[in-house]
């Protein structure tokens, strides 16, 4: 199935020659920039300066004559109070003038500073120790505070402690101290003192750096749309799913919790919509995932229900920054389609080495079970709806509804349940109804007690933090476990991280990141529902209450978890190194290798007592892995012409290999239940019912793609006041025909701080503003790596020779998803930054969506070609905002808030109609599906009726032209108009998606406590309770749950009655749109805000901590999922898929946590 894709074979030599020349364009530009930095200019100067350091002298220097200075910052410190005057003066002069003991050498317009060679008798310059701590207003120490002399870039940083210690040659002079959130603060010095300085926390975040593509923005600097959360914000609640803890932080990033099972399988994440159809196994709306400049793999594995996600330990997270609109994005070329989520996780730092163990216990319990009728009230109605049963019957080509017993012996049809025609009925479920008197069936079990229990969660975690400035490390170890609230459901993991900078030279580093992973869901019995989502492992829906909670009928629901013996592990690699060189201040190349590697395994072993036929264990093992290799090299040049035009360069090449493998077998037959696996002397062939049957079957299978690309990004600033903006990708991919395989996508964002304009000085609530807009092309690949090729796979045999055929046709022109975005957004902070507010306008456009189209005629070999068909956009409006409330007093209070609108459309199809039963032009894709409900039929003459092809009246058939329609029954509209009403005659209702979502968020302090809230909400999403609205169906096969209490609805009787549900004649399943629920007429517009995280947590005093050689510790408590305020008449309308919006209980509900924890600093 798989071609010998060579590296030649793959590029072509035309595309060889094309890179070459495109690299070579590009590097010649690059020199083409730094060398417009040594232009010729009149080598004479005009200045007065007073008290200046060597720095600020060249800077001078060099803003009136372009020249530029290279020299060692350590030359230069006793240099720190220069006042010279100079009018029209040779420069070579004045710097020999002014500096002693410094020689200057020309080399066209770079001036090279060297001390002058110093002679044997010259006394060694003499060193001076400045030791101090650095602490915040509560007199907490503040590690990593950056501090040099002034006017040099010398300097150092404090360590955990907050303390540093700082040799210089001089014995006085000014510090200065920075730290990212605080003012900065200059301090004078003299030798032999020992400082203590207190930073101010800044209002102003504009400094803030942001993590982006390959770099990083200040928020002043940062004119794409970006979102962030903190490794604050992540660190106390334990959760086994990463999506999960980004929900309601951020705006235009949709996380929907569908199902709450260990493990993460089970979440939703659509950043600014949904982009594509979700074809199973082809294309999904996956973000990608981007760990320390790494793409990664993120999927839920089919074998074992867990998300690669699910193997990142939250607590080694430093920061998740989401890239929303192309212009941020768009650099990540054909997989950024669906938004780019970066995760940067910590690394070590400079200073004391630091110890920092976590732990927290969690307990998690089932927060609400739905309302249930049971023991004699459910009997009193399946009896009730037993004798309302009945089934119609044809007569001369004419359908009869029976009215007596007489009438309908024989007949196909049916009076009531318990007669039935006369001739047939259900033994079984006449005992259940019938016989009260039988213990086994006179029971009132409340299976949701005995399926569902209060679980645990263990999380801990060990980190080290520390280094010097040639070496600094990171290493964390961390163990989770979690015990779900459904019985047979636990995972597992534990992992390993470890991130190493090295720089054993000035102007060469080399990053080494480790990350390892091993998870275990070894008792989840539950599997995989549609599109990935995790359904319970025991469900006690489908389970009549009447009986028993013992013996038999207890081992019948609790037979997966009891005698299936599941094994199910998932290990992971993930492995980056980093070698960069900086060229001259400013220039560096990188270069660096990453791989990531995911493999999932599972055992099933059912014993011989699951087989009914033969009696015959099973036995099955599968394994999958996933590897992603790639290699990428770096160009970046950062420079600034007369300290107003600042240049941000980069050039890059990458080349990317995924693939993965498959392994499956199963055996039958084992000699013994105790024997889980498939070993030596099993049989290989059994004869059943004479036929000789395979025992033991096999199967592998291997995909692999490629990618190479070529990338740039140029951003300008004018005094970081007019920005800009440009990159541009080329993506060629091995998944695409031959022909389409190349792909450009560009984008370009302006922006504009217009409260750094003078006219603007007036606005004296305004602190700052700024106007983005940007444009980009990003694209989507697809998952299955053949799409576009002419498969080949086995076919029959003949006299014992297996053949081939085809798999599926070849489309040369089948090519990449691309949308087209457009973004403009407004940032505007107010009131000495006390608000500050976000505002987005996104609209994105999305073509050549992949679709499996249909063929004209039947002279194929196929039905249908996979091809690019569809059509569609996302359009919306975003919302942040931070409300600084208290400040400047004791107590401080932070709130945060953010809202997301999205219009989500089907534009076009390649056939100008709509995609089957399940897309429909010009509405969202994600639609709930039912029948039209046209209200109660009162009478005979409002009965429907169609005639046959013979011209005979029929009433319309509800599921069957022997159920037909009569009054007191739902009208259901007959859409394709063949006389009857089934599957075809659904239609879509309303989209599944909330009209809007968002988050609250509220952070409390007061000395040593503080309080975190975090709500998250849902506006105006249709669902249907289809577990409650369809309880009441009669089932004649079997009895299930009942979760309407029908002592409270009505049913209708006689003419004019509107009643909740139709006449009791109807109750029979077979009936289409009648009892089942799935009528629009049950559609509910459901919001909801839920209290999702509260922390209250209390950090001990440095001064006990430091009595008992600590360097810090803290309590806290986290509850979560506390409260739910809705208007939906069913349990938790997240757990409610937006894939359909149908209700019908099957997902794994989500749990409220109650938390425990302790962190503590060595």
């Amino acid at each position: 199935m798989k071609k010998n894709q060579s590296f030649y074979y793959f590029y072509g030599k035309k595309n060889l020659l094309k890179i070459m020349r495109l690299l070579f364009i590009l590097m010649t530009m690059t020199s083409m920039t730094i060398s417009a930095n040594s232009f010729s200019q009149e080598q004479r100067v005009t200045l007065d300066v007073k008290n200046v350091g060597a720095m600020e002298l060249f800077k001078q220097i060099q803003k009136e004559t372009n020249l530029f200075f290279v020299y060692n910052d350590a030359d230069l410190i006793s240099f720190n109070k220069i006042t010279v005057s100079a009018k029209d003066e040779a420069v070579d002069v004045l710097l020999n003038r002014v500096f002693t003991g410094l020689d200057f050498l020309f080399e066209g317009n770079v001036i090279i500073v060297k001390p002058s060679i110093a002679r044997d008798d010259e006394k060694e310059v003499k060193k001076y120790v400045i030791k101090g701590k650095v602490v915040d207003e509560k007199n907490q120490p503040l590690p990593g505070v950056t501090i040099r002399l002034d006017s040099t870039t010398v300097g150092c940083a404090t360590d955990a402690a907050g303390r540093f210690a700082l040799t210089l040659p001089v014995a006085s002079g000014k510090l200065i101290f920075s730290f990212v959130g605080f003012k900065m603060e200059t301090k004078t010095f003299k030798a032999g003192d020992e400082l203590l300085v207190k930073l101010k926390e800044e209002a102003s975040d504009l400094d803030e750096v942001t993590v982006i593509a390959y770099g990083e923005r200040n928020k002043k600097e940062l004119i794409s749309s970006v979102s962030s959360v903190k490794a604050k914000d992540l660190e106390e609640v334990p959760s086994s799913s990463l999506e999960n803890l980004l929900q309601g932080h951020m705006a235009g990033v949709e996380v929907n919790n569908v199902s709450g099972a260990p493990g993460g399988g089970g979440t939703r994440i659509a950043v600014r919509g949904y982009n594509t159809l979700m074809l199973d196994g082809k294309s999904d709306n996956t973000p990608l995932y981007v760990v320390d400049g790494v793409p990664i793999q993120s999927f839920t594995s089919p074998l074992t229900g867990t998300n690669t996600l699910a193997e990142i330990d939250p607590l080694t997270i430093e920061s998740v920054e989401v890239l929303k609109d192309a212009a941020s994005a768009a650099i990540y070329g054909s997989r950024a389609s669906n938004g780019v989520i970066l995760i940067t996780t910590k690394k070590g730092k400079t200073g004391q080495a630091t110890f920092q163990a976590n732990v927290s216990y969690s307990w998690n319990f089932l927060p609400e079970t739905p309302t249930q009728i049971q023991g004699h009230g459910e009997r009193q109605w399946w009896i009730y709806a037993a004798k309302n049963y009945a089934k119609g019957y044809f007569v001369n080509n004419k359908v009869q509804w029976p009215t007596s017993p007489e009438e309908v012996y024989g007949t196909t049809g049916a009076y009531d349940f318990f007669w039935g025609n006369g001739r047939k009925e259900s033994a079984y479920l006449n005992r259940v109804l019938q016989d009260s008197l039988n213990s086994f069936y006179n029971n009132s079990t409340n299976w949701w007690k005995y399926v569902f229990k209060t679980g645990k969660t263990l999380n801990a975690n060990v980190q080290a933090f520390g280094g010097t400035e040639r070496v600094k490390y990171m290493v964390g170890l961390g163990w989770y476990n979690e015990e779900g609230i459904n019985v047979g459901s636990e995972f597992s993991r534990a992992n390993l991280i470890s991130n190493l900078n090295l720089t054993p030279r000035k102007n060469l580093t080399f990053d080494a990141q480790l990350s390892l992973s091993y998870s275990d869901m070894s008792m989840a019995s539950g599997g995989l529902g549609s599109r990935n989502i995790a359904y319970m492992t025991v469900n006690p829906t489908g389970t009549s209450t009447l009986l028993p909670g013992s013996g038999a009928a207890y081992d019948n629901i609790f037979q997966n978890i009891n005698e299936v013996s599941e094994k199910k592990y998932d290990f992971g690699i993930r492995v980056n190194t980093r070698l960069a060189y900086k060229i001259i201040e400013g220039l560096d190349v990188s270069a660096s290798l990453a791989l990531d590697y995911a493999q999932s395994q599972v055992n099933r072993f059912e014993p011989s007592s699951m087989d009914p036929n033969y009696g015959l264990s099973k036995s099955e093992g599968r394994m999958n892995g996933a590897m992603l290799l790639q290699t990428e090299e770096l160009l970046h040049y950062n420079f600034s012409l007369r300290e107003r035009h600042n240049f941000d360069w980069l050039l890059g090449f990458s080349y990317t290999r995924e693939s993965s493998n498959n392994l499956e077998g199963v055996g039958k037959g084992s000699p013994s239940n105790y024997i889980h696996y498939v070993v030596a002397g099993m049989p290989v062939m059994k004869d059943l019912n004479d036929v000789p049957t395979n025992m033991q079957t096999f199967g592998s299978g291997f995909q692999e793609k490629k990618m190479v690309s070529v990338f740039g990004r140029l951003a300008y600033n004018y005094d970081k006041k007019y920005l800009m903006e440009f990159t541009l990708r080329r993506d060629g991919s091995s998944v695409f025909g031959k022909d389409v395989r190349w792909a450009t996508f560009p984008s370009v964002a302006l922006g504009w701080n217009f409260s750094d304009e003078s006219f603007m000085d007036s606005f004296w609530w305004l602190s700052h503003g700024k106007i983005r807009a940007s444009w980009g092309k990003s694209g989507q690949t697809f998952k299955d790596p053949y799409l576009a090729q002419g498969v080949i796979d086995i076919a029959g045999t003949f006299l014992g020779v297996s053949g081939l055929q085809p798999a599926q046709l070849q489309n040369a022109g089948l090519t990449w998803e691309k949308s087209d975005q457009y973004d403009l957004g407004l940032d505007v902070d107010l009131f000495d930054y006390r608000l500050k507010m976000k505002l987005d306008y996104y609209y994105k456009y999305t073509s050549s969506i992949l679709w499996n189209v249909d063929l004209p005629g039947s002279i194929y070999f196929f039905d249908t070609m996979w091809d690019n068909a569809v059509e569609l956009s996302n359009e919306g409006i975003e919302l942040e905002a931070q409300f600084d409330i208290l400040r400047d007093t004791e107590v401080k209070w932070r709130a945060r808030f953010n809202i997301s609108r999205n219009w989500n459309r089907l534009e076009k199809t390649s056939t100008g109609m709509d995609l089957g039963e399940q897309y429909v032009i010009g509405r969202p894709i994600n639609q709930i599906r039912v029948y039209r409900d046209l209200g109660l039929v009162q009478n005979e003459n409002d009965v429907p009726i169609t005639w046959d092809q013979y011209g005979v009246p029929r009433p319309l058939g509800s599921g069957g032209l022997a159920q037909p329609t009569r009054p007191g029954m739902r009208h259901i509209a007959d859409l394709n108009g063949d006389g009857v009403i089934a599957e075809e005659d659904k239609y879509f209702a309303g989209s599944s998606l909330p009209l809007a979502y968002g988050g609250i968020a509220s952070e409390i302090k007061w000395k040593g406590f503080d309080l975190n809230v975090l709500f998250n909400y849902s506006l105006g999403r249709k669902i249907i309770n289809a577990f409650k609205h369809g309880a009441l169906n009669f089932n004649p096969m079997s009895l299930g749950a009942l979760f309407e209490d029908y002592r409270n609805v009505s049913f209708w009787q006689k003419p004019g009655d509107e009643t909740d549900y139709p006449v009791m004649s109807a109750i029979n399943s077979y009936h289409v749109g009648q009892f089942d629920g799935i009528v629009d007429s049950n559609i509910e517009k459901v919001s909801f805000i839920r209290l999702k995280q509260l922390t209250l947590g209390y950090n001990f005093p440095t001064e006990w901590m430091r009595k008992i050689h600590l360097q810090g510790a803290r309590v806290f408590f986290t509850g979560e999922n506390l409260f739910l305020l809705t208007n939906y008449s069913g349990l938790d309308p997240e757990n409610v898929d937006t894939m359909h919006g149908i209700d019908r209980l099957e997902t794994f509900p989500s749990a409220r946590k109650l938390t425990l924890g302790l962190t503590v600093k060595f």
